[in-house]
């Protein structure tokens, strides 16, 4: 009886664990798509209100709205073609989770057809609806 109960008791993290991956795993997954589309709206609306975007060069977006103008001008210069998000790890941090991974993104803009890859760790909380928001996102150029 103790055996089992000790075999039960490992088992209970990597169960969570994975379904913790799995939820991560959905929002970048949906993200991804968004991007695919072009629709600036859509990948806005992954973030809260309140997130914050940083990129390597010392900019941060601040606000779902401003997220949205960022992105709708990006689209208006390039189309994503592909897109694969990985989340390496993913933790759970009180009413958040910690998610780092790495992602690869193809774009075309003026005829010219470019692969980046990239690093990047991003805190996810559950918005309003309870569904997973960016709150906080940081990629990281490799």
């Amino acid at each position: 009886m103790r055996a089992l109960l000790l075999s039960a008791l490992l088992v209970l993290p990597l169960a969570a664990d994975s379904a913790l991956k799995a939820k991560v795993d959905t929002v970048n997954d949906a993200f991804a798509a968004a991007m695919l589309r072009g629709d600036a709206a859509a990948v806005a609306a992954f973030y809260t209100d309140d997130a914050q975007l940083y990129f390597f060069k010392g900019t941060t977006l601040k606000g779902r709205a401003a997220i949205q103008e960022f992105m709708t001008g990006m689209f208006k210069g390039m189309k994503v073609k592909a897109m694969k998000i990985v989340s390496e790890e993913s933790h759970p941090m009180g009413d958040a989770i910690l998610d780092q991974g790495h992602y690869e993104m193809t774009s075309e803009a003026e005829g010219k057809v470019q692969t980046d890859k990239a690093r990047y760790i991003q805190v996810l909380k559950k918005g309003q609806d309870g569904q997973l928001l960016l709150f906080r996102d940081c990629p990281l150029p490799d």
